[in-house]
């Protein structure tokens, strides 16, 4: 840099302490710097297999960030399944069921692989694969934004076997 940048650089700010108050500037800089820094961060960390039934899997959700995230909510959308006799194709669900109202640095809970579909215990599905999206709030004293996370889930089944792939889009 030259000193006559470093000169100006070093003027202005002097001004804005004393216009502003250095209480405040400060105060604009740690908000900015937990905004870039710490926000929470979702990710699916593992998918849980209960049972020899593929519809009694879990995704297991966890918040890898350092802020804690509020009113955590699973939108599904273009979800084809085929089980038994019954084939569902392009089925939405938004902003359905309870919000998991908050999930701490380091915390994990579980939503079910199939969410927003209710089925008798024992069912396995032939086929299954959806768009899912987490919709969070990042809080900040007086301040507050929804943050989403989109992932494309697919059930593969293999005779007796079968695994849940799980993509990030």
């Amino acid at each position: 840099m030259s000193p006559e940048l470093i000169d100006q650089l070093l003027h202005y700010g002097g001004i804005a302490f004393q216009v502003f108050g250095a209480t405040s500037i400060l105060g604009i800089i740690g908000f900015l710097t937990a905004y870039y820094a710490f926000p929470p961060n979702l990710s699916i960390e593992e998918v849980k297999d209960k049972a020899k039934h593929n519809f009694e899997s879990r995704l297991v959700l966890k918040n890898i960030g350092k802020m804690p995230a509020f009113n955590i909510v699973v939108d599904v959308s273009q979800m084809n399944f085929v089980m038994g006799g019954m084939n569902m194709t392009n089925m939405n669900a938004t902003d359905c069921g309870a919000p998991i109202t908050k999930l701490a640095s380091g915390e994990k809970t579980e939503i079910q692989a199939v969410p927003h579909v209710g089925m008798p215990v024992g069912t396995s599905l032939q086929s299954c694969d959806y768009k899912l999206k987490l919709k969070y709030e990042f809080r900040l004293p007086f301040y507050k934004t929804i943050i989403e996370k989109h992932y494309y889930v697919e059930l593969r089944n293999s005779r007796e076997e079968f695994t849940w792939q799980v993509s990030m889009r």
